[in-house]
């Protein structure tokens, strides 16, 4: 698991940095281009990927094919641009905010002379709050950027049955120190209003168990997102 997100990681980084440059390189040539505006803000649905980690699961006493893998989720962000270094380069500040909520339920197979039945129903939540500082790359029209940042990520989960709501669950934890990092674009259709997508890791770092929460190795979750940007 740990090695395909280093691979994704290399792959997003590739595919971003080469938007970037591309841009820059073909917005320079244009001199009748505007720069980055001062503001924007974002709204963007997005998909999260969670990991099965086997102390989430011996804690809720589940299977590690039963914690729920994926989830969907909300993206909301605002950033300034203060700082433009040459006419088509801006630093940005900003942040956003992230929630997102999966679930997962197991089919439990039965004899032949027995109906296969539900079993317990993992649902996961997961919320973030995430300042960043950007690079960024383009136009008034539209840009690519590189962020990332500190902030820190909430994190829940709860196990369900058709008898008893909930058998297990965990809840109330601490927020947890959590990097992230990732980029994307935004391309203005209209001059107010463009089309947006983000692909962002959150590096969570390691949680200590105790009675009441689950021993969590150091996790790297991806977000991919997209949506509608406004300036």
């Amino acid at each position: 698991m740990f090695l395909r997100i280093r691979r994704f990681s290399a792959l997003g980084a590739w595919v971003l940095l080469t938007i970037g440059a591309s841009s820059a390189a073909a917005q320079t040539s244009d001199p009748d281009r505007q720069p980055i505006g001062r503001f924007v803000v974002d709204a963007r649905g997005g998909s999260a990927r969670y990991t099965d980690d086997p102390g989430l699961a011996t804690f809720l006493d589940v299977t590690r094919e039963n914690l729920a893998k994926r989830g969907l989720g909300i993206v909301f962000g605002a950033h300034v641009y203060p700082l433009r270094m040459g006419r088509y380069l801006a630093f940005g500040v900003g942040g956003e905010m992230m929630f997102s909520r999966g679930s997962k339920t197991l089919t439990i197979e039965a004899d032949e002379e027995e109906e296969a039945v539900d079993g317990p129903t993992v649902t996961a939540r997961l919320s973030a709050v995430s300042p960043q500082v950007s690079l960024n790359f383009g136009g008034r029209d539209g840009w690519s950027y590189l962020s990332g940042g500190i902030g820190w990520t909430k994190f829940s989960s709860e196990v369900t049955s058709e008898t008893a709501a909930p058998v297990a669950s965990v809840d109330g934890t601490p927020r947890t120190s959590t990097i992230n990092y990732g980029g994307g674009a935004r391309w203005f259709m209209k001059p107010h209003v463009a089309f947006s997508f983000d692909v962002r890791f959150y590096a969570i770092r390691p949680q200590e168990g105790t009675a009441t929460l689950p021993s969590l190795a150091r996790r790297r979750l991806l977000v991919l997102s997209a949506g509608v940007s406004f300036k």
